[in-house]
């Protein structure tokens, strides 16, 4: 919200500039943005006074050219001027020779139609500070003095605050609140705007009516009535302050309604008396289905928990978030019915997100307009009208107000106060403070009794009352003490700290992490889930079609991010993702959020270099990723069959198997058809590790051991597999572990070789030590037999020999 600083001091006296009174506020909670300068961008334009049209010169663009005699009060000008509400005695922005447009046009006499025309009588948009300028010159009051400058006179020479507030403090939505905390802050006078409205004889009840159907929406609503008003624009420096405030002037009605809502935080809505069917205004709910054409030409279709004004035949508002075409005011408008209302603030919001129409009526509305600051406001706009607009204001208001509200009385301990803060301030500091903010206080005994107005509706409970006066008083005057107490330390969750073993076992192996967004598009999802699987979670309010579902696989992300790089001419990816899928069934809210990280490569195993080939990644280098993984977790993993989840090429999809049988990843090559929908021509290698698992897997005791004394005794085995025998190299592996007992150090797969006839032989190199003494050769002789011995009883497979 902006507001001028000097439109603040016509409220409160400001001792202070701009930027310490922003810091101040800041300090009270009320935080401000920024505080830039209103002068706009040109210099040496003045009021000038149109003294006479000596005659005409011809046409020029549809337009008559006239030469005017120009006063700034001691000097006079003959200028040439096109502008149709060019006429004697007006006081326009004038530029004389010397002057400085935006843009840096300077000015300088020039020959128009053969006169000399010594400078320029300039419109809002050639002086940028509108876009009016086919309506001709920027005219000024007749109380501008000429030769006065240009920006002063307009009250341009300014700075404005742009604050951001809250939702808990609608008081603070207006020029008005804004100058209530700056009085508190400096122990200035609040002035609030005094309104003498000068009133018909005829009454306001004869002329309107109010109807409120919905009390449990509509808690209060008031009209006016002003009867013969003529509609024309507004004076140029209340149009130059709604310009600064970030509104567009329209006339002097909607101008005065707009410039009242931004002083006092109330809006109020004027509507064309002869278009309200016998005066009469009906507060309703919409009817389902029910069609409305808003004041911005766009038909609307309405619900039931919508609420309407209306009028015996038709709406002609939606309440609390914009008028109706149908009763707009225009040029022909010479009677005004002026609302000013408060509406339920959760009806409103609904609404107005529903419609996707945010104003600034609705965003005041929905949080929080001051019931009881309504009939100020609307006299305020009422008087303000007549003194723009003319007309007569009919005597008095219609006034429905159907349940009162009552005023709500806190008491305040001062040892309450002491408690809280640690320490007090003295008693009539804590009366000032509290009066100062607008808050009515009586002495009860030791205490004080707090009378909450109705504008603050943050304000409910004692320690709301202790909060406000430190907050006035100045954080910085508390003292700064050590905490007392015993200190407890702090215990990160479980899955934290798995996490960051994650991170730093796949960071440091030269994977980058990626966070995507846990959206789903349904059509790219199909590929990843078979038809049986658990229902997907489905958002009710998606941003998007192709973002309606939670994440339904988890390699979504790093896939995404893959083919995101690959669009950018950047082939070799490896990255990693903690992420969670969703699905429904199971736990507190019937959704699972299953817990996995997912590894994604593709292009180049490394960074290339000089010294060595380009070398590319493949299926076992997301093994050997996922691997690490697990072994930073503290847990050992063989390898198995293919697993459950889809993605992954048929004949290139293993499984990581704990000790106990259970499946603690996944790993392959992902399916062609998956990468191809992404765009992605390269193969990609993938592994997912389930965190839930892994978490509640026994992980292997960290033991350590003093360096080896004794030497290593290297063994090699190879075994031949039949091309029909449906046997793994895991299967072996795992015979060969067990029978070989505690001396086995290593034992790793080191050559794979395939002969013609389709049988494979599979090699083995073992590592026996002790620990206590050399192994001598029958020792591990011994062992060797055994091996050799169990596996090929086991598997019926033969040694290789040579």
């Amino acid at each position: 919200m902006k507001i001028p600083y000097r439109w603040i001091g016509e409220f409160v006296e400001l001792g202070l500039d701009a930027a310490r009174a922003a810091d101040r506020l800041i300090n009270a909670g009320i935080e401000v943005a920024s505080v830039t300068p209103l002068a706009p961008d040109f210099r040496g334009v003045v009021v000038g006074e149109i003294e006479a049209v000596e005659r005409e010169l011809g046409e020029s663009r549809d337009h008559r050219l006239l030469l005017c005699r120009v006063s700034t009060g001691r000097e006079r000008y003959a200028v040439v001027c096109g502008a149709p509400n060019t006429k004697v005695g007006a006081r326009a922005a004038f530029a004389p020779p010397g002057a400085v447009l935006p843009g840096g046009r300077k000015i300088a006499a020039a020959k128009i139609h053969g006169v000399e025309s010594q400078g320029m009588l300039c419109s809002e948009r050639e002086l940028g500070l509108g876009e009016e300028h086919e309506a001709g010159l920027l005219l000024l009051d007749d109380g501008a003095r000429p030769g006065a400058d240009l920006v002063a006179a307009l009250g341009l020479d300014d700075h404005v605050l742009e604050v951001e507030i809250t939702p808990n403090r609608p008081d603070c939505l207006s020029v008005l609140g804004i100058a209530r905390e700056i009085a508190a802050l400096t122990g200035a006078r609040l002035r609030p705007p005094q309104v003498k409205l000068r009133e018909s004889a005829e009454a306001a009840r004869g002329l309107a009516r109010v109807r409120i159907e919905a009390p449990d929406l509509c808690h209060r609503f008031t009209t006016r009535v002003i009867i013969g008003v003529t509609i024309g624009p507004s004076p140029a420096r209340l149009r130059m302050r709604l310009r600064a405030v970030g509104l567009r002037p329209i006339n002097n009605v909607v101008d005065a309604t707009n410039y009242v809502l931004w002083e006092l935080g109330q809006p109020l809505h004027a509507y064309d008396g002869e278009t309200v069917t016998d005066g009469t205004f009906v507060v309703r709910r919409a009817r389902a289905g029910e069609r409305f054409t808003t004041l911005d030409g766009q038909e609307r279709t309405l619900d039931t928990s919508m609420l309407l004004i209306a009028d015996p035949k038709r709406a002609i508002g939606l309440a609390g978030v914009m008028g109706g075409a149908n009763t707009e005011v225009t040029d022909r408008t010479t009677r005004l019915l002026l609302e000013s209302a408060w509406f339920d603030p959760s009806s409103i919001r609904r609404t107005s997100r529903a419609l996707a129409l945010r104003t600034d009526a609705a965003y005041r509305f929905e949080r929080g307009a001051d019931v009881e600051g309504l009939a100020p406001a609307s006299a305020r706009a009422a008087a303000l009208i007549a003194e723009l607009a003319g007309g007569a204001i009919a005597r008095g208001v219609v006034d429905a107000y159907p349940r009162r509200r009552k005023p709500s009385r806190v008491r305040l301990r001062m040892s309450r106060v002491k408690r809280v803060l640690g320490m007090t301030p003295p008693r009539a500091q804590v009366v000032k403070i509290l009066s100062g903010l607008g808050l009515p206080v009586k002495a009860r005994d030791a205490d004080l009794e707090v009378t909450v107005p109705s504008f603050r509706r943050d304000l409910s409970m004692e320690d709301d009352l202790v909060e406000e006066i430190i907050r006035v008083w100045g954080y910085d005057r508390l003292p700064s003490t050590l905490p007392g107490g015993a200190i407890a330390l702090v215990s990160h969750p479980a899955s934290l700290r798995q996490n960051q073993t994650v991170r730093r076992a796949l960071v440091g192996a030269g994977l980058a992490e990626v966070v995507t967004h846990s959206f789903s598009d349904p059509a790219r999802a199909a590929l990843f889930r078979r038809p049986s699987g658990p229902p997907p979670v489905e958002l009710l309010n998606p941003l998007a079609t192709d973002a309606s579902w939670l994440r339904v696989h988890p390699l979504e992300g790093v896939l995404g991010a893959i083919a995101t790089n690959v669009r950018r001419q950047q082939s070799d990816v490896r990255v990693f993702e903690i992420c969670k899928t969703y699905a429904r069934g199971g736990g507190d809210t019937g959704t699972s959020e299953p817990r996995w990280v997912t590894i994604a490569l593709t292009g180049a195993r490394g960074e290339p270099g000089w010294d060595a080939s380009v070398t590319l990644a493949d299926v076992y280098d997301a093994k050997g990723l996922a691997e690490h993984l697990l072994e930073a977790l503290g847990l050992r993993a063989g390898t198995g069959d293919a697993g459950a989840l889809e993605g992954f090429e048929p004949d290139c999809h293993g499984t990581l198997v704990g000790d106990g049988g259970a499946i603690l990843g996944e790993f392959g090559e992902v399916a062609a058809s998956i990468r191809e929908s992404l765009g992605i021509s390269a193969p990609v290698f993938a592994a997912v590790v389930s965190l839930d698992v892994a978490g509640a897997a026994a992980p292997v005791p960290m033991r350590y051991q003093p360096l080896p004394r004794f030497p290593v005794v290297e063994r090699d085995l190879a075994f031949v597999v039949g091309s029909d025998q449906a046997l793994t190299a895991a299967q072996i592996e795992s015979a060969l572990r067990q029978e070989a007992g505690p001396l086995l150090r290593q034992l790793v797969l080191f050559d794979v070789f395939r002969f013609p006839d389709g049988r494979s032989s599979l090699a083995w190199r073992l590592l026996f030590q002790a620990e206590d003494r050399t192994l001598t050769d029958d020792e591990v002789n011994a062992i060797q037999d055994r091996l050799v011995r169990r596996v090929t009883e086991t598997f019926h497979i033969t040694l290789r020999s040579g």
